[in-house]
């Protein structure tokens, strides 16, 4: 049976799943990944969570400004079914934001701003971010012996989040009207992987918080 349990209160959650992971038929075609130049990608026809962050968005005409830059981000990451230990159990640890009442009381304070002013995230993602923080401390505390590795964004990793949550019954919605939901994995590594110092000819490392790091090449 799945485990589906409250940490501490109804802000605080951890869920077993089973990770939905797409690649792209570059990926799977063998050839490397490059959503820059690439015909699928122009058109919005890639369907991995891969090719995502070359989507636009506003602000970003070019996609997340992290790709090809930042540590766990493509092109050419591993998918998370290659590093971690899909025999064993794998949960999204997360917590959950009001939005709709975060909006409603920006409405009250500043009634002359816009729809889009009032759900700006620069006046709620910190506190959406630390929440999951707490939340995946507290997961850890609780799996410190079972050599449990936590993901961020585990979509840079292939994992489709929306269908693998829609499976447990968790519907997010895109764009977010009413709640947001931070999401991060938590996996035991494969044995091939657990001694390697690199992979995918990344470096590999796992930081103070246990969080997976692959560095850039």
């Amino acid at each position: 049976m799945k485990e589906n349990k409250f940490l501490e209160n109804d802000n605080k959650f951890y869920i077993e799943v089973k990770p939905i992971i797409r690649y792209p038929k570059c990926y799977i075609s063998g050839k490397e990944q490059d959503c820059l130049n690439c015909e699928l990608q122009k058109n919005n026809l890639c369907d991995s969570p891969f090719g995502k962050c070359m989507v636009k968005y506003p602000g970003h005409n070019k996609g997340c400004p992290n790709y090809g830059k930042k540590a766990n981000c493509p092109p050419n990451i591993p998918g998370f079914d290659q590093i971690f230990d899909m025999s064993k159990p794998i949960y999204a640890i997360y917590s959950i934001f009001n939005l709709k009442q975060h909006v409603e009381k920006m409405r009250d304070r500043h009634p002359n701003w816009t729809d889009k002013q009032c759900r700006c995230s620069l006046y709620w993602q910190g506190t959406a971010k630390k929440q999951l923080r707490i939340n995946c401390v507290e997961f850890m505390e609780q799996f410190k012996e079972k050599e449990y590795i936590l993901v961020e964004a585990p979509e840079s990793f292939g994992v489709d989040v929306t269908e693998t949550m829609k499976k447990e019954g968790i519907l997010l919605e895109w764009p977010p009207m009413n709640d947001v939901y931070k999401i991060n994995f938590a996996g035991v590594l494969r044995e091939d992987i657990k001694n390697n110092e690199y992979v995918n000819g990344r470096k590999k490392w796992i930081n103070e918080k246990g969080y997976l790091i692959l560095e850039q090449r």
